[in-house]
């Protein structure tokens, strides 16, 4: 019999985030096969941060449809939430709906964005879309009238002939649209014509001028003759001699459909049109209200695989469909120019909210054969193939996600179009259904890719965080936000410096792998005596530290340890009583294991599932007695 201490150089460490994929006693020693609310960083496990609500009267009793923050040229921001079918800003702790934004949506289904020339464009698939500058909510596109205006004789003048009249709305960017109905023919003989019934557009236009457009006499086409600077005048007498028309009127001046899938990329809003499928339609250049007819470009087959989703990737725009992923190369700006390329992958998406940039290219939830199969890295015009090192072998994916492959595999189907992603601190935020029995979003992965491994054996981590239902985060004055995807109404601060989720405890736990020893001594049978833990000590409440052999399903066996760090300090301490001085940051912990037998173990670290408390692990070793092959 022999005592050794496992590892035999160093100590074990805590940040390789959690693998459920392989089995617990050959993944890495860094990784866990079960934990829950934790964050991983510089070798240490501990417990995630809390969340707060943001508004302290809720937005009605509405799902969360859309969070997003809006930013202007001056780089003040407003944070915009979409609920129960309007859109509310954020004053202080206060939601208020913005003006003209009532009952616009669908309720219940959700709102995408993009920004662009100080706007927000927003869709969701089902409606007219709007703009918002932060003052105006208006109709994204310039639509025409669709009143006709009435023309009579008038008083003596030049015009002489047959004439016609159309009239065009113009917003508040100068932008012209598609004329209206024309007028009736109209013959005058040296006379004027007096226009009455001047279409005037409704608040939600945006429309901040009208301009009319006339016929020479006897012609077929509409010059521009005159422009009314206001949406409230309703009549005008014309006396313009045909010489002095000016240009002719647009005629293909379209409006965007009803998208709910949009991006900005090159000057321009790409979206998805619902009445064509397999369409990415695209707005002029440097203008991003019209939407002519031939702007668009084709994808897909229009039945089984048509457009889910678009993001940026690079100088190319990414379209995934159902079953394929296509990127538009556009070397500049002129769409004569651009080269669809099809990406070298079998995978599609359906999640137009989950997918974000990383690692020079874009993370997205990928889907084979229509169902949710994880997280793929696409970069350049190919899926980047990922490694997992175990202790005993490495396995190939092309999934990120690999480590997890079970816990995506179980997510529900169905939403995958209400799955969301956000990068903050270098980390993605997931939400996700966790199962197919979720009526909500209620689990968040933390994909951790800045993290600093002190056992350099994987270049990121995952930790799933549950009690928490985002429907949808959003980065808010150098904080991360999501808005409740329950009916409640709430909108809620992540990582705000507590250690409860709005009062309510957060279950953190963390499994070690199945430790064997050293090398050589994995078959052997051991008498654990006792492991050395050091601990952050962060609070005057204990944590919990566990135990168990040999894959055993039981609860683990648990002591307490204390993490008061001790010490007082001027104008806390009570002379006499208290001890002087500041206390400790970290404690190591012998904890004794009793009479615990087997050829593996496994720890187990808790805060007790008790608000504001948790707990910071660091490191650990343990010393056991070799027996023999058993």
């Amino acid at each position: 019999m022999k005592r050794v201490i496992s590892p035999s150089e160093g100590r074990y460490f805590f940040d390789g985030g959690i693998n459920t994929k392989f089995e617990k006693s050959i993944i890495n020693d860094n990784e866990s096969p079960d934990c829950q609310n934790v964050v991983f960083a510089n070798g240490a496990v501990g417990t995630r941060e809390g969340t707060s609500k943001v508004n302290t009267s809720a937005i009605g009793s509405f799902v969360g449809d859309g969070l997003y923050t809006r930013k202007d040229n001056s780089g003040a921001e407003t944070m915009v939430a979409f609920a129960g079918g309007s859109a509310w800003t954020l004053a202080g702790t206060t939601f208020s709906t913005i003006a003209s934004a009532q009952s616009v949506f669908t309720a219940g289904v959700r709102v995408a964005t993009t920004q662009y020339q100080n706007h927000m464009f927003i869709g969701n698939g089902y409606v007219i879309p709007y703009k918002y500058n932060g003052t105006d909510f208006t109709r994204h596109g310039v639509y025409p009238p669709t009143d006709t205006s009435t023309v009579a004789t008038s008083s003596a003048g030049t015009l002489t002939g047959d004439y016609r009249y159309k009239v065009a709305y113009v917003n508040s960017q100068s932008v012209v649209g598609d004329v209206g109905p024309s007028t009736a023919t109209h013959t005058a003989a040296t006379t004027r014509v007096y226009i009455t019934s001047i279409p005037v557009a409704p608040q939600s236009f945006g429309v901040s001028s009208r301009r009319i457009y006339r016929t020479e006499a006897g012609g077929s086409t509409y010059k521009l003759l005159t422009t009314l600077n206001d949406n409230t005048t309703t009549v005008y007498e014309d006396n313009i001699s045909d010489s002095a028309l000016g240009a002719a009127a647009p005629t293909d001046n379209g409006v965007p459909p009803l998208y709910g899938v949009v991006c900005y990329h090159r000057n321009r809003i790409f979206c998805n049109d619902p009445s064509n499928p397999n369409y990415v339609v695209y707005s002029d250049l440097n203008e991003p209200y019209t939407f002519q007819s031939t702007n668009f470009s084709r994808f897909g087959d229009n039945t089984t695989d048509i457009v889910r989703a678009i993001a940026v990737n690079g100088e190319n725009l990414a379209i995934f469909g159902d079953m394929s992923i296509e990127l538009i190369y556009m070397p500049d700006s002129d769409d004569a120019n651009w080269v669809p390329i099809k990406v070298k992958s079998e995978f599609g998406c359906k999640s137009p909210f989950g997918i974000v940039p990383y690692n020079n290219g874009l993370l997205f939830p990928a889907v084979q054969n229509g169902k949710f199969v994880g997280f793929a890295h696409l970069i350049g015009d190919a899926i980047a193939p990922s490694a997992t090192l175990l202790t005993v072998t490495a396995a190939g994916s092309n999934l990120v996600s690999d480590r997890i492959e079970p816990d995506m595999l179980a997510a529900a189907d169905a939403y995958q179009n209400e799955f969301s992603s956000m990068i903050f601190e270098n980390a993605a935020y997931i939400t996700m259904h966790e199962s197919t029995a979720s009526t909500e979003n209620d689990k968040i992965y933390l994909f951790d890719f800045s993290i600093s491994n002190l056992s350099k054996k994987t270049p990121y981590s995952w930790s799933p965080w549950a009690g928490l239902y985002a429907a949808q985060f959003t980065v808010y004055s150098g904080n991360i936000y999501y808005i409740d995807g329950r009916a409640t109404g709430f909108v809620y601060k992540m990582n705000d410096g507590t250690y409860n989720d709005d009062g309510a405890a957060i279950d953190s736990y963390y499994w070690t792998k199945e430790f064997g020893g050293n090398k050589g001594d994995f078959n052997y049978h051991k008498d654990f005596r006792y492991a050395n833990v050091l601990v952050d000590l962060v609070g005057s409440y204990n944590m919990d530290i566990g135990w168990r052999v040999d894959s055993d399903t039981a609860d683990a066996s648990t002591t307490e340890v204390d993490l008061d760090p001790g010490g007082s300090l001027w104008g806390s301490m009570v002379w006499g009583t208290d001890p002087w001085g500041g206390g400790f940051a970290q404690k190591e912990f012998r904890v004794d294991l009793g009479t615990t037998s087997g050829k593996r173990i496994q720890y187990y670290f808790s805060n007790q599932n008790t608000a504001d408390q948790r707990f910071k692990v660091h490191s650990l070793n343990f010393l056991s007695n070799i027996k023999g092959l058993r």
